[in-house]
């Protein structure tokens, strides 16, 4: 009665059977609901109001939409006794997502000082420092206990998050807001489906349709918006071989969709997400002109999508607040004032 597999499976049973009842996230993004009106509905007023107008640009929306979703990554995985420590490969992908997330960080964080603890005026910069050190040791310390299921996974995560970070701050580099912060949430996405016990998403092999429409509908606006960012319009591809291969495209991809919902296949989901990615990058070339509005919104309901299916609403905010202020959208650049 009391064994230690017997106990493990029924709660790994009682957690699908919830699942299956009812998808998490979804009824979490049903309770904001009142919240997200009222942003759409507010945020103009709220931000002439306060003053804080200028202060709502493209650059920070992205840059706190990584933050929250690598403190998303840190404190939310955790339900290790379903977790298949023995073939898994979650915590390299988790340190992929830390490691990206931080050079992000990193290149937009290169006009702030170090160290950033000034304290009182007659402590020395030695000092200074070492407060900084601990700051940071004391950060570190959640980042380490979300790898603790193997010996080597603190020590996979915290160097993922130095390395990281250094990298980005140091390397006289730049990189543009848009795909970093799509490759951030298409990973976690991936993450999110390699296995849902560990991030509470639902149950491996018995997710039900809502979250397998979520997931595909939040691919597919994924590919979109990387898309619509990185392919210009240039007017080619002629007429009747665009219809032939576009109608191949979608052939493709809708059959990527149904093996995807059959299987529940990672593989398959990252092959349907390329797939769209392709057809929507063939839709831009061929035009000859595509309002650069498109792809902010297109990119703001990824957002919002991605935002419901981690089940933080902060982000699902963060899209909504671009949809409601179109004029703060504009031309995704480098480094930033926080």
């Amino acid at each position: 009665m009391f064994n230690e597999s017997l106990v493990v499976a029924s709660a790994v049973s009682a957690f699908n059977n919830f699942a299956v009842a009812g998808p998490a996230f979804l009824w979490n993004a049903v309770l904001c609901a009142p919240l997200f009106v009222g942003i759409y509905l507010f945020i103009r007023r709220f931000s002439d109001g306060c003053g804080i107008k200028s202060y709502i640009t493209s650059e920070r929306m992205t840059f706190w939409t990584v933050i929250l979703t690598a403190l998303w990554v840190v404190f939310m995985g955790g339900n290790y006794a379903v977790l298949r420590d023995g073939v898994s490969l979650l915590p390299w992908v988790t340190a992929a997502i830390l490691f990206i997330a931080c050079i992000f960080v990193g290149i937009n964080t290169r006009a702030v000082s170090l160290p950033i603890w000034y304290g009182r005026k007659n402590v020395s910069k030695r000092r200074r420092w070492l407060i900084n050190l601990c700051l940071v040791a004391i950060c570190l310390v959640p980042v380490g206990f979300s790898g603790a299921l193997k010996w080597w996974g603190p020590i996979l995560q915290i160097m993922a998050v130095i390395c990281g970070f250094l990298l980005g701050r140091y390397s006289h580099r730049q990189i543009r807001a848009v795909p970093s912060v799509l490759g951030v949430m298409f990973v976690t996405t991936v993450a999110v489906l390699m296995q849902p016990e560990l991030w509470r998403f639902g149950q491996l092999g018995n997710l039900t349709p809502v979250h397998l429409l979520w997931m595909l509908v939040t691919g597919i606006m994924i590919a979109a918006a990387m898309a619509l960012d990185m392919v210009n319009p240039r007017g080619r591809i002629h007429q009747s071989a665009y219809v032939k291969l576009k109608w191949l495209m979608r052939f493709t991809v809708a059959l990527c969709m149904v093996l995807f919902v059959l299987t529940e296949a990672v593989p398959i989901f990252i092959a349907m997400v390329f797939m769209a990615f392709v057809s929507f990058a063939m839709s831009v070339w061929h035009s000859n002109d595509i309002n650069p509005e498109l792809s902010m919104r297109t990119l703001a309901w990824a957002i919002i999508l991605f935002g419901c299916l981690i089940s933080v609403p902060t982000i699902t905010a963060i899209g909504i607040i671009w949809i409601a202020l179109p004029e703060h959208g504009g031309h995704m650049g480098g480094g930033f004032l926080l």
